[in-house]
């Protein structure tokens, strides 16, 4: 009896040790089943939530190029008179260029800016803007600088507005070819371009003579003052004939019929005659003061640009021709500034630009959405401020 009680009771104990061990097996499993469910939760949450992140910022991004473009194009908007089409135009023209320039949309737009306000017609503009940003890329100027000298320069000339490209590069070649910069060359033109324009000198001519000028040291303020009197006084002795134009004439180994129609045809070649001549002059052994005073020419400054032009006497001449070739082919610009596009630089700039440019694409489309919600927040908050104290501070208590 004892023993089946003992049996009986030893089957129990191991039936129920069996069955909790069966029983812990089954809760581990459970429990590692769920800790596998929840963090594949986890990690697919924080997907989400990192996707949704992304987007958001994405979005956030591609709205502050659009508003940032649209606040710089409203500079363009402001010095230029056009019609929305016109606008439509201009805005895409900017944005195409952009994504060809190492300069950023905004530099581009300040340029368009600068160009309306300094004058230039609504249809060059574009074109304009784009010999800017070439010359700033390929000369020692910046687009801005550029933009305002070569407008200025047109506009003391009369210059056509379809030819700033010729001018540009002329600019160029005669940097790269004489001991002077782009910058010094356009402010020395500047400096000769009224008087020039009197005498009858072409765009190139005036390009010329500064580039020949600045290479012999001599600056922009001082130099175009003197070169202009001398210029001044050539020009009235071609005018009123006598003693004065006899002795031009004499210098630059002529008679006084052929330097008159010289300067009256081609004014720099008469002048680089008479250039000439000085160097011709001195080398016989002569006095190149008598000889200038001679003509009336008595200042030091106008001397002294004279004797330096007449010490290089080829430098005029060789400059001439330079600016000349490079008007008509009109490739030096170009040419120069494609170079300085095929650097990594700009090409990495030139890529960042389309990208900026397709964040503009997109922010424009969330402009109106953007807008909208600010002018709701705006009405809300102007209820707001309308209520009274005791309602602001129980919508206070209330929120908190």
């Amino acid at each position: 009896m004892a023993n089946d009680i003992l049996v009986k009771v030893g089957a129990d104990i191991s039936d129920f040790s069996r069955k909790m061990q069966e029983s812990s097996r089954a809760l581990g499993r459970f429990m590692d089943a769920n800790n596998k469910t929840f963090d594949s939760f986890s990690k697919t949450g924080k997907a989400v939530t990192g996707f949704g992140m992304a987007v958001t910022g994405g979005l956030g991004v591609a709205a502050k190029q659009a508003i940032d473009f649209e606040s710089s194009f409203a500079g363009v908007r402001k010095t230029v008179d056009a019609s929305e089409k016109e606008f439509a135009i201009l805005e895409q023209g900017i944005r195409d260029m952009a994504k060809e320039l190492p300069a950023s949309v905004h530099e581009i737009n300040g340029v368009a800016e600068a160009a309306g306000q300094l004058g230039i017609k609504k249809e060059n503009i574009l074109d304009f803007t784009r010999t800017m940003i070439d010359l700033g890329e390929a000369t020692n100027m910046t687009s801005d600088e550029a933009a305002t000298s070569f407008a200025r320069f047109a506009n003391i000339v009369g210059m056509s507005q379809q030819d700033f490209d010729k001018l540009g590069s002329v600019v160029v070649e005669l940097g790269n070819n004489f001991a002077t910069t782009e910058s010094e060359i356009v402010a020395m033109g500047m400096r000769l371009a009224g008087v020039g324009n009197q005498v009858g000198m072409t765009e190139s001519d005036i390009m010329a003579l500064a580039t020949s000028m600045s290479s012999v040291g001599i600056e922009a303020e001082a130099g175009g003052t003197a070169m202009s009197m001398a210029l001044k006084k050539m020009q009235n002795a071609v005018s009123n004939g006598g003693k004065e134009l006899d002795n031009f004439a004499k210098a630059a180994g002529m008679s006084s019929q052929e330097f008159a129609d010289a300067f009256k045809k081609d004014p720099i070649q008469a002048l680089d005659s008479f250039i000439k001549g000085l160097d011709e002059s001195g080398r016989k052994g002569e006095n190149l003061n008598e000889i200038l005073e001679s003509v009336g020419i008595t200042g030091i400054r106008e001397s002294d640009t004279l004797l330096r032009l007449a010490g290089a006497s080829d430098i005029l001449s060789d400059a001439v021709d330079t600016a000349s070739n490079a008007w008509d082919e009109n490739t030096a610009l170009s040419d120069e500034a494609s170079q300085r596009y095929e650097t990594l630089a700009s090409k990495l700039s030139i890529l960042k630009n389309t990208l900026i440019d397709a964040g503009i694409s997109l922010g424009s489309a969330l402009i109106p959405a953007i807008e909208s919600i600010t002018e709701i927040i705006r009405k809300l908050v102007e209820r707001f401020n309308n209520l009274d104290d005791s309602t602001k501070e129980n919508i206070a208590k209330f929120t908190a």
